[in-house]
């Protein structure tokens, strides 16, 4: 036997009732491809697990989310782990400064062989870093590119942190020089001849 509810659709009630069932958009990922069905996956446990209403996406710019949490994120790590980080603005390539990356920060006390990157990803993104245990691909070649511009650096702490999940609102995965050296010299490589073609054809359009 059905159950109707008179309740306001979109309201915050609606909302918080609608995350914890299957409705008919999620069914339609359900019923989809493999991956379809692997996201969906996580988005149902990440409903059920996430304080409020919030999703991924839907309320708020990740990059503005990720300004506002990455403090919080970050004093989490240290929190966690016993370690301090230190702000730095900008770091460039002492082979080419045209290439170059913004760190979170690096450890302190480390010599500079150890830094960290912060994600603050919604719920299903979240959750799905937990169980997978592996960097985003989306998020790989800028992981990458900590290594090709400091030479020194020798690990990386990838942080996801979601203060609305806090089962587990803080997750590190450490990424280390040595399993990702074909990567490192590929985008160095790739990046090298970029660099090289942009500058050609400057020298062109300066001669015009």
């Amino acid at each position: 036997m059905k159950k109707r509810m008179d309740i306001q659709q979109r309201s915050p009630e609606w909302e918080q009732l609608r995350k914890t069932r299957l409705t008919g958009t999620m069914v339609k990922s359900i019923m989809g491809t493999p991956r379809a069905k692997q996201e969906a996956f996580y988005e149902v446990i990440a409903n059920r697990l996430t304080i409020g209403v919030e999703s991924d996406g839907e309320y708020e710019n990740p990059m503005d989310r990720g300004t506002r949490l990455e403090p919080d994120a970050i004093a989490s790590f240290e929190l966690e782990t016993g370690k301090s980080i230190e702000n730095i603005g900008l770091c460039e390539s002492d082979e080419n400064e045209q290439i170059a990356m913004s760190p979170d920060g690096y450890v302190r006390g480390t010599n500079y062989t150890e830094a960290i990157e912060v994600k603050c990803m919604g719920g299903k993104n979240h959750v799905k870093l937990w169980f997978e245990n592996v960097t985003p691909d989306e998020h790989g070649w800028q992981v990458v590119q900590y290594f090709v511009v400091d030479d020194d650096l020798k690990k990386l702490y990838f942080v996801g942190y979601n203060p609305d999940i806090p089962i587990h609102p803080l997750h590190i995965i450490e990424v280390n020089r040595e399993d990702i050296l074909s990567k490192i010299e590929k985008s160095r490589s790739e990046q090298k001849a970029f660099l090289e073609m942009v500058n050609e054809k400057l020298k062109e359009i300066i001669k015009l």
